[in-house]
């Protein structure tokens, strides 16, 4: 089914949806295309009685996965756009973000494996023993760490580098381990 409608928004309002939404006037029509799609998409399973929460967080919840699913390109959301779109502290963020995952796991489990994988096929070396992910969701940690804790647990876990904002190490050993379990391109320390 095509659905197509119009709605007045004023100036002021688009720049505040251009901030919110990370894009630019020139996107900001595709970008909202999107959001309405998941809005839509939550509104039709209410109506038909597949999804009718109580509790706001699971409204949220239920909201966020529909989001990763249309909106975002089937990517996990930074925890600063999140909190962009719902109002809340990155902290609320990163806890909505790690409890959507943790309870759409089956119908987002794609998106963790692309995502793992694309994190490990950007790794730089770190120049020791070990490289260097930037990781800007806070759950992909998390799913990295627990495919470690089933592949094997004696490898050390990828861990946050002091000071650095978004930053992890991955140890050699846990990096070929996380290479194939998430069948991603390894790369090979410089000779």
């Amino acid at each position: 089914m095509q659905i197509t409608f119009d709605i007045d928004i004023d100036a002021a309002d688009q720049v505040d949806l251009i901030a919110a939404l990370e894009c630019d006037a020139a996107t900001l029509n595709a970008t909202l295309n999107r959001h309405a799609k998941a809005a839509l998409r939550e509104y039709v399973e209410c109506y038909v009685g597949r999804r009718a929460f109580a509790r706001g967080t699971d409204i949220m919840e239920h909201r966020l996965s529909l989001l990763v699913a249309e909106a975002f390109d089937r990517k996990i959301p930074t925890a600063a756009t999140v909190s962009n779109l719902f109002q809340t502290t990155l902290s609320a963020s990163r806890t909505l973000i790690r409890n959507t995952f943790s309870k759409y796991r089956f119908q987002l489990t794609l998106v963790e494996k692309a995502a793992a994988k694309a994190v490990l096929e950007a790794v730089e070396w770190n120049g020791a023993d070990g490289w260097f992910a930037r990781i800007t969701t806070p759950n992909l940690v998390e799913v990295l760490n627990r495919k470690l804790l089933s592949a094997d647990p004696s490898l050390k876990a990828v861990s946050r580098v002091a000071g650095a904002v978004g930053v992890y190490l991955i140890d050699q050993d846990a990096y070929t381990a996380l290479c194939a379990g998430f069948d991603a391109a390894a790369r090979q320390p410089p000779a």
